[in-house]
């Protein structure tokens, strides 16, 4: 009779689940619960709960299947990713630990304890989890990315660019590595091969302003002012607001010798922020072409205020 009951219970539960209505579930998974008390059960309790935004009851839930059964993987799994959702990585990390001893052959654990591991700044071990999948997964081009932003953060820009390049041949279509790959380059004075990556982003995605930023500032060290300022045009209709693009395209009109639409471009930066010394001084550099030397000299002292 008791098993028919259950057998009942369940039906209801599966139709309440199905209609969303939590409340119900979570009172039919209650009366489940008072015929048996089994970790399964518990984990359907907890994911309810974390349905419902009932958090800190979910991971008690979570932690009465594992009391039961301590290497149960999904409790354990379901527990690790509310606590990363909830921004407490210590203790996210410590379940994946165990996880990852547990089940070494699971890819998205792996996946998740390296997550954690960038998060919390411990790069060595993060490292030693990536090489781990790349062994087994050589063909994962999130690895050799993942790989590849930590190396970069290191400051090892060599090896940084071989682990997106790898990414790159995996899956072409990695926009974020292209970008990566573009400033490693540009980092390493390889403007003309870093432009190329960046005129790629910028293709693919034809509203990415960091990329035209790139492409701007490479254009400028080229030497190539005409076209640096079709994309300050560009870059402008994206981001009209954004000073850095005023402050580049009055830099390039000074190079041109156009120093009265430098100026305004200047100007216009310090509407926006007074206290950007580089616009000062680009400002001061128009100025004394156009042989107004009084002004030149204010807006210098300007900038000096502002560096000391």
């Amino acid at each position: 009779m008791e098993m028919n009951n259950e057998s009942i219970l369940w039906d209801e539960y599966f139709d309440a689940l199905e209609k969303k209505n939590y409340e119900k579930a979570l009172y039919l998974i209650d009366k489940i619960l008072e015929i048996r008390k089994d970790p399964d059960i518990y984990v359907r309790k907890a994911r309810i709960l974390k349905r419902m935004g009932r958090n800190d009851e979910a991971l008690e839930y979570f932690d009465k299947a594992l009391k039961i059964k301590p290497k149960y993987i999904l409790a354990n799994f379901l527990k690790g990713i509310l606590l990363v959702s909830l921004g407490r990585l210590e203790e996210a990390k410590e379940v994946f630990l165990k996880l990852y001893k547990l089940k070494k052959s699971d890819l998205s654990v792996k996946y998740t304890i390296a997550f954690i591991l960038k998060k919390l700044g411990e790069y060595d071990l993060t490292l030693k989890i990536l090489d781990d999948i790349l062994e087994k997964y050589p063909q994962s081009a999130i690895a050799w990315a993942e790989k590849g932003k930590i190396l970069y953060k290191e400051g090892k820009l060599k090896k940084s660019l071989e682990c997106f390049d790898k990414a790159l041949k995996i899956n072409p279509n990695d926009c974020q590595s292209l970008q990566y790959k573009g400033e490693i380059l540009f980092k390493l004075g390889r403007y003309g091969e870093a432009l190329k990556c960046f005129k790629k982003v910028f293709e693919r995605s034809g509203k990415d302003i960091c990329a035209l930023m790139y492409i701007i500032q490479i254009l400028i060290y080229l030497g190539r002012l005409s076209q640096a300022l079709e994309y300050t045009k560009k870059a402008l209709k994206l981001n009209p607001e954004d000073p850095l693009l005023y402050l580049y395209r009055g830099i390039i009109l000074n190079k041109l010798g156009k120093y009265e639409k430098a100026i305004k471009c200047f100007d216009k930066v310090l509407e926006i922020n007074p206290n950007f010394p580089e616009a000062w001084n680009g400002k001061a550099v128009a100025l004394e072409k156009l042989g107004r030397i009084n002004e030149a000299i204010e807006c210098y002292n300007r900038a000096l205020e502002i560096y000391e």
